[in-house]
């Protein structure tokens, strides 16, 4: 398999045609159908579904796309470091972290560093925890920001935090007024929160059902970005975690502590045993000042406890009344 393979897959799958796909590359579509048929041969199973003259991903191919994609971007940036290495530019800064603390933490604390402490070219990529945890443990980055798990073979943990869960409110809204909202207060109202039911909105759903409160309808989505612009274009509270809250401030938007103080962990992950290079340690540094500094209910915690922090059922580590 080669980068050309890869390459070639891909956008097959981004036009959903063969044809499209061989203008794209500037290469006849019988080479294009030849390469997309060594590579099925070559994997075992079909990529592409086939209906007149357009494709689509079967079921494995969309598996596939996302390992297609990542495999694609080593390549490119290992051939990225050879020649920053050849020309004396030293190593690329590679961090991967969550998009919650890639977007409301990783970019202040950035700001924080002098152009001297910054290698010639920083790569900054966003995923899920899971895939977090795997971009640092295969050495393809050199430092992860994730929130739980953390606790995971082969990495070290090396700081830890916590802070609680917030809504966020339009500035006119009558909750804003509030220094705590109730949950007594989310009664009938539409909310927005997070798609994962094993996060902290399984918690404060506990909460209110325990309580006897029914909110309104719900808007679930996958990044608490959404759920603030969905707070800033609808009007709805939405809840979300606190480094998006404090990090990326949306005019008329107003964030506020709800009286059941839901922690939000997160914590900064590298390789196990492998010594962090100055850069990446100031990048650490920095962004633990801004959390410090922005972040209502910031505490740092022992990175020693990571283990024994759990965000699914029968959990322990919510759900504290204020």
């Amino acid at each position: 398999m080669e980068t050309r393979d890869l390459q070639t897959f891909l956008a097959v799958a981004a036009s959903g045609s063969i044809t499209k796909a061989a203008d794209l590359l500037g290469r006849s579509q019988p080479s294009v159908t030849r390469t997309m048929q060594d590579l099925e041969a070559e994997l075992g199973f079909e990529l592409l579904q086939r209906n007149g003259r357009r494709v689509q991903l079967s079921e494995e191919g969309v598996a596939f796309e996302e390992e297609a994609r990542r495999l694609l971007m080593s390549f490119t940036e290992l051939a990225g470091r050879a020649k920053m290495i050849a020309a004396g530019k030293g190593r690329i800064l590679q961090i991967v972290t969550t998009a919650a603390i890639g977007n409301g933490l990783i970019p202040a604390a950035m700001a924080e560093l002098k152009d001297a402490q910054l290698p010639q070219e920083t790569h900054v990529g966003q995923f899920l925890a899971s895939t977090v945890a795997q971009e640092v443990r295969s050495g393809r980055a050199e430092i992860g920001f994730s929130s739980l798990p953390l606790d995971i073979p082969g990495l070290d943990v090396l700081r830890l935090y916590s802070a609680p869960v917030v809504v966020a409110l339009n500035e006119n809204d009558a909750l804003a007024q509030l220094d705590v909202v109730p949950l007594s207060a989310f009664a009938g109202r539409r909310l927005a929160t997070m798609l994962n039911p094993l996060r902290f909105q399984l918690h404060i759903s506990r909460a209110l059902a325990a309580r006897g409160i029914e909110t309104g309808p719900v808007i679930r989505t996958n990044t608490a970005y959404g759920a603030l612009l969905i707070a800033h274009k609808t009007g709805v509270a939405a809840i979300v975690d606190p480094v998006t809250a404090y990090g990326l401030s949306l005019p008329g938007v107003v964030i506020r502590p709800i009286d059941m103080t839901v922690p939000f962990y997160w914590g900064v992950l590298v390789a196990k045993e492998r010594p962090l290079r100055p850069v990446a340690q100031a990048l650490m540094e920095a962004a633990e000042v801004v959390a410090e500094r922005s972040i209502a209910g910031f505490h740092k915690l022992d990175p020693a406890t990571a283990g024994q922090l759990v965000t699914g059922p029968g959990s322990s580590n919510y759900g504290t009344e204020t």
